[in-house]
């Protein structure tokens, strides 16, 4: 284990690894603004197309493209990886105890987040624009250790107490 993290420190670039919603985000309590603070990264590349009567535009996001967050909710996060680009956002699964936040597309008609893969024709939706994602369906949203770490570190720690403490 030692040599793993000897190895990970002497790599060059970010630290990063999956951001978790209970390990990461719900165990110390993150917020909006505690979640803008952190870095985030996408893990794989990301190749949306739209296609209208004269035209098909792509969009790509290649993996490791840095990212920060523009809105939040229960269990969604949005993340811009572009000034003035999208907001894609990535859904954790309720259900699951610890789950990974994935790519997901926005539910016609309400405020709710479905992750791609479960969308026919894997179609992400932006702001009523359908796209179809060729590439990066199962996307997940990366986590940069030390700007985590950074936030977690801000949260009250109980020193405990003794018997006699008054």
């Amino acid at each position: 284990m030692a040599l793993f993290f000897l190895l990970v420190s002497c790599s060059s670039g970010p630290t990063t690894l999956p951001f978790l919603n209970y390990t990461h985000r719900q165990a110390y309590s993150l917020n909006e603004d505690d979640l803008k603070k952190v870095q985030f990264y996408v893990s794989t590349d990301v190749v949306a197309q739209v296609q209208d009567p004269t035209a098909t535009q792509s969009f790509l996001v290649p993996k490791l493209t840095p990212g920060v967050v523009t809105a939040t909710g229960p269990n969604w996060i949005k993340v811009s990886f572009r000034k003035g680009g999208a907001d894609v956002p990535f859904v954790a699964d309720p259900n699951q105890n610890d789950s990974r936040y994935y790519i997901a597309s926005e539910v016609e008609g309400g405020r709710d987040f479905k992750r791609v893969t479960e969308v026919p024709g894997r179609v992400f939706i932006y702001k009523g624009t359908p796209l179809t994602l060729i590439s990066g369906a199962d996307a997940m949203l990366l986590v940069d250790w030390d700007s985590w770490e950074k936030v977690a570190e801000t949260r009250k720690v109980t020193e405990g107490r003794r018997v006699g403490d008054k």
